[in-house]
């Protein structure tokens, strides 16, 4: 990882599915199932946030289809570079970002990788991710909150400089 703290290199996390609800983490359908002294990985992931041109992802995959809901998946370092991994930058809202910027759609055919690389405990998965996806959402509400204030001040200086019919409009 030191090369990660050092900036050398990034990496991406790929959880989200375009065929299940995003609002829904348990109906993932990536899966992650051991072969011997690998995980042998198959599925298909999108918004996956800097993925092109990084050096490893985090993967959340399904380990144990059986486990209680919250402790079905596992999260998997994955290097970018393994063979069967198709990454794909997708555009955003007319644009398509650079780098750590990009949202890319990742498909996962026979990914292998050795059983080591589970984070945590097998079906810690959820957990892990809870506890990083939450300043995640603390950080996007508060970069939308100040969009939606510097809509709002645009909006009420607008309205109190224009005019219509002779009038003010506010």
């Amino acid at each position: 990882l030191l090369p990660l703290v050092a900036g050398e290199i990034r990496s991406f996390f790929s959880m989200t599915e375009p065929e299940v609800s995003g609002a829904d983490p348990t109906g993932l359908q990536t899966r992650a199932v051991r072969d011997g002294d690998e995980l042998v990985i198959d599925g298909h992931k999108w918004f996956s946030s800097g993925a092109e041109g990084a050096a490893f992802g985090i993967v959340m995959a399904v380990t144990d289809p059986d486990a209680p809901p919250h402790a079905r998946m596992s999260q998997i370092i994955v290097p970018a570079d393994s063979p069967g991994i198709s990454i794909q930058p997708t555009m955003v809202m007319g644009h398509r970002g650079r780098g750590w910027s990009t949202h890319c759609e990742v498909s996962y055919s026979g990914v292998r990788v050795p059983v080591e690389n589970t984070l945590g405990e097998p079906g810690d998965g959820f957990r892990i991710a809870q506890k990083r996806l939450g300043p995640g959402r603390i950080h996007h509400v508060m970069r939308w909150l100040g969009q939606m204030q510097r809509a709002f001040e645009l909006m009420c200086s607008y309205a109190l400089e224009r005019e219509t019919f002779g009038e003010p409009l506010a």
